[in-house]
């Protein structure tokens, strides 16, 4: 269960720093909530998550679900370039969350 947990964590991250560009510097007060709101929820999860997880598996998965979660929501949704380097390192990103979760 820490595990599904700490993943739905790393999509609130996702989801934190999306509506912080959308919120334009914090100027926009719907998005400013929203960002508000899901990092507070993210930072809640990920707390309950590490309850039984090791500290540093658990930070290493959820801030690497929120970078290369981030990374796709930029590529798919905001036109950010797409490379082959680019997505090399983003398979290396999502090899070493699978990699912490098979051996952490």
């Amino acid at each position: 269960m820490s595990w599904l947990i700490l993943v739905i964590a790393g999509l609130f991250e996702v989801a934190f720093v999306v509506t912080m560009k959308l919120s334009e510097s914090f100027r926009n007060k719907k998005y400013t909530v929203l960002t508000v709101l899901s990092g507070a929820l993210s930072f809640y999860l990920l707390s309950v998550a590490m309850r039984e997880l090791p500290v540093g598996t658990g930070y290493a998965v959820w801030t690497g679900i929120g970078a290369a979660g981030s990374v796709l929501v930029g590529m798919l949704f905001f036109g950010e370039k797409r490379n082959a380097l680019k997505l090399l390192f983003l398979t290396f990103i999502i090899a070493g969350v699978a990699g912490l979760k098979i051996f952490g």
